[in-house]
């Protein structure tokens, strides 16, 4: 039995992979989801289902800052590691450093006058550019906001210009599935491509690196599943 645990990233919950995990469970796959308690006090920290198959997939989905809010229990345990949109360090080396910085203060300047709702809306709706955000998800995470915890959102926001001396630990032998969009308003290149520099050098196997068309920060509009499958049968088309 193959399995996924997923974690989402920051200012989102465990609806974000709703559209995800259909096709994952159509197929057998047995489907966790982290759950970080920006909406909820119901924080869920899942585990992998031990058995004795060797040949089975265990798998890690983050999405953007989820790599840091997932258990390093669960990074050394999988088998395979898919990072969507993600990285090491946020703010990038580059002169873009500052800017991004500033940036970030303003949103944590939201956060303390408890302006966040408005400003997590055009966050996340930047997000998905070029594309929109379903209707579904839409109402979903606009009714999320009624119960947001600003604490955790706050305390978490910094982990975004916090940087990292040294990559978060994990199997080395690790199968890993880099999936960068071409068209992220969020995550600045600099920083996406230092994080698959650092990869690189710290894995025993090459990390596979997918790019998307027409594709923001959050995904959408496309068979994600289907894209996972390629890619274990390598045969997924650059």
């Amino acid at each position: 039995m193959n399995q996924v645990i997923t974690q989402h990233g920051w200012g989102l919950d465990q609806s974000f992979w709703d559209n995800y995990k259909v096709e994952f469970q159509k197929n057998g796959w047995h489907w966790q989801d982290n759950e970080r308690g920006y909406f909820s006090k119901n924080v869920k920290q899942s585990k992998f289902i031990k058995n004795n198959l060797n040949d089975q997939i265990k798998m890690i989905l983050c999405h953007s800052l989820g790599f840091h809010l997932i258990q390093e229990n669960l990074l050394d345990e999988a088998s395979h590691v898919v990072f969507i949109n993600s990285f090491n360090n946020f703010l990038p080396s580059s002169k873009k450093r500052n800017l991004i910085y500033r940036s970030l203060k303003r949103m944590e300047k939201k956060i303390m006058l408890f302006e966040a709702e408005v400003m997590l809306k055009e966050f996340i709706r930047r997000s998905f550019l070029p594309n929109n955000m379903s209707i579904n998800f839409q109402t979903m995470f606009y009714k999320n906001l009624e119960n947001l915890n600003n604490n955790l959102l706050l305390s978490d926001l910094k982990k975004l210009y916090t940087d990292k001396d040294s990559l978060k630990s994990f199997e080395k032998n690790c199968n890993v599935i880099i999936i960068n969009s071409k068209n992220d308003l969020i995550l600045d290149q600099d920083s996406s491509d230092d994080f698959i520099e650092l990869l690189k050098k710290t894995l025993t196997k090459k990390p596979t690196l997918i790019e998307l068309d027409n594709q923001g920060h959050c995904l959408t509009n496309l068979n994600f599943y289907q894209i996972i499958k390629r890619t274990l049968d390598n045969k997924y088309e650059k």
